[in-house]
């Protein structure tokens, strides 16, 4: 392979072809509505987990904080750019903003949370396996309501 000229055309092909897999890295528009706030008081926490492994540890695949200051009807609205794959989501509304989610002395939640996929587990910590949803689509609504 000593013409330059096939060398450039093969360089070009390469980079081209390389170039074309990174982009084909398909991401999601997530429209998340959480539903059932019922203050503007404090913080919300949303994280995203990808194992169950990780699943409410913690390492997140994603979090995010967000202020309550356009909370409407008891909703907010938060969008989420996510590589198409399978999540969990948690969201919890920190009501004292002190960063951390108080717990009773059994350890269950004294705050609001809710889960992907409607998992509200009766007895037992949350199952990944039961919050788990599939981001496919470039836009995708999910809801999740907070439980007190």
């Amino acid at each position: 392979m000593n013409n330059p000229l096939l060398r450039f055309c093969l360089g070009v092909f390469v980079i081209f072809t390389c170039g074309r897999a990174i982009a084909d890295t398909e991401t999601a528009n997530v429209k998340l509505t959480v539903s059932n706030i019922h203050s503007q008081v404090g913080k919300l926490y949303i994280a995203v987990y990808d194992s169950k492994d990780t699943f409410l540890g913690e390492t997140k695949f994603f979090a995010e904080e967000v202020a309550l200051e356009n909370l409407k009807d008891g909703k907010l609205e938060v969008d989420l750019n996510l590589p198409y794959g399978q999540y969990a989501i948690s969201v919890h509304h920190d009501n004292n903003a002190n960063g951390k989610m108080d717990r009773n002395f059994v350890g269950i939640p004294k705050e609001p949370v809710g889960l992907s996929n409607g998992h509200v587990p009766r007895f037992g910590p949350p199952k990944f396996s039961k919050a788990v949803i599939d981001i496919a689509q470039p836009e995708q609504l999910e809801n999740i309501a907070l439980v007190d």
